[in-house]
């Protein structure tokens, strides 16, 4: 059986891959990786084995709070 294509926008999506987490937030790609290797437990990261995924509500809240990255 094949699985319906569900397109769910990026603002409506519970997590994000870095590579939209990137798109999102305006933050490179090499610096958001950056900052996942040095912090692994950020609460806005969600382990999926070795893969981050990025959990999009607390991710905003991290980057609302930001001066400088």
């Amino acid at each position: 059986m094949n699985k319906p294509n569900i397109e769910i926008p990026v603002w409506e999506r519970l997590c994000l891959t870095i590579e939209e987490a990137a798109a999102y937030s305006l933050i490179g790609e090499n610096k958001l990786r950056s900052y996942i290797n040095e912090n692994k437990h950020a609460d806005f990261i969600l382990w999926s084995g070795t893969h981050a995924k990025i959990k999009r509500k607390e991710f905003e809240k991290f980057v609302a709070e930001l001066h400088y990255i």
